[in-house]
């Protein structure tokens, strides 16, 4: 049986119903989940990832590190594999007058397998040890409950208050939590709608 997403999940709930009052954006997505994008595995789960955030404006309090935008986001699996929760920077750069780009980092919780038993464990029978091998060839095991969430997002402003964004997601624990490292990566369109400052 898999855990239930962690309390961050819960203040992650709490803080995106308050994310108007708290931030200058609001967005919500489909993504691919799970794809190969040549730093992920990749075809280990199944399911879209609907996320759903809300993004501060530029923040002046954070100029000595050029004014990042704080991020908080929720991605829910809807064929009930691995969903998150993830906090963290990202930094805008205009290409032109209606686009730009958007590399961030985070950090992230969830829900997922981690640390499926070794088949290299002594003591277990042959039939056991094989049960292992197909588990950790067909199954997502992340290796850590935090990982970092490096993101990137490609902007179009439709208006001065909507925007689209072609997103990718990155979840990993950058071989930390050890040599083996599948990482999941989610790509996917979302919408913004924007009711605070632009900057």
């Amino acid at each position: 049986m898999r855990p239930p997403l962690p309390i961050a999940a819960v203040t992650g709930a709490v803080m995106l119903a308050a994310g108007p009052a708290l931030a200058g954006e609001a967005f919500i997505g489909v993504y691919a989940h799970d794809v190969d994008d040549g730093i992920s595995y990749g075809k280990f789960e199944d399911g879209a990832q609907i996320v759903a955030g809300v993004r501060t404006t530029a923040l002046d309090e954070l100029a000595f590190i050029g004014k990042p935008r704080v991020h908080l986001l929720a991605g829910v699996n809807t064929s009930g594999e691995t969903s998150y929760v993830a906090t963290g920077l990202a930094w805008r750069f205009k290409l032109g007058k209606r686009f730009y780009a958007q590399p961030g980092i985070g950090l992230a919780i969830h829900d997922g397998r981690v640390n499926l038993p070794s088949p290299d464990a002594p003591g277990i029978t042959p039939q056991e040890r094989l049960k292992r091998i197909s588990d950790r060839q067909s199954r997502l095991d992340l290796g850590s409950r935090v990982l970092f969430e490096p993101e990137l997002s490609l902007g179009w402003k439709a208006t001065e208050r909507l925007s689209l964004e072609l997103s990718w997601i990155h979840l990993s624990h950058g071989r930390l939590a050890g040599h083996y490292n599948p990482g999941v990566g989610d790509v996917g369109l979302r919408m913004l709608y924007r009711y605070g400052l632009d900057r």
